[in-house]
């Protein structure tokens, strides 16, 4: 039985992987490529972050979650939605400069917003719904 924190944390390094990819290929010029990885990573993190979204962070909260940390997951995830639709933009217009800025602030942001759910947020969904984990990683996994 895999705990909610391994298999999300499992996933975020699946967003990063692609990230990795997509930011190596911008900055070198290499446009399909950014562009099939960039595709890969937004597609990634935007199911990430529904998975929270719509199934973990609400029934964490009905589970009597703390609803302070909820709040600033949602609303970092605002911030990097926001910095994923300008790299997007710098990546049609190939600008390699203004993608390898942008994406070195969403890198901060990722690591940083990561560590906060790997080491706090994911335990205590972990906890807080032990009885209903089963159900949950189902629904997780059919997002």
């Amino acid at each position: 039985m895999s705990s909610l924190a391994e298999y999300m944390s499992t996933d975020h390094k699946a967003c990063d992987a692609a990230f990795a990819l997509a930011e190596e290929a911008a900055l070198d010029n290499h446009w399909e490529q950014a562009q099939t990885a960039f595709n890969a990573f937004s597609d990634n993190t935007g199911r990430h972050f529904r998975m929270e979204e719509e199934a973990l962070f609400p029934a964490m909260l009905n589970a009597g979650g703390p609803a302070g940390p909820v709040q600033m997951m949602l609303m970092e995830h605002a911030q990097m939605n926001d910095l994923i639709e300008q790299m997007a933009v710098a990546l049609a217009n190939k600008n390699a400069k203004t993608y390898g800025g942008l994406s070195e602030t969403l890198l901060i942001v990722m690591q940083q917003h990561n560590l906060k759910e790997e080491q706090i947020l994911y335990p205590i969904a972990d906890r807080v719904l032990a009885a209903e984990r089963e159900s949950l990683l189902t629904r997780l996994k059919a997002i």
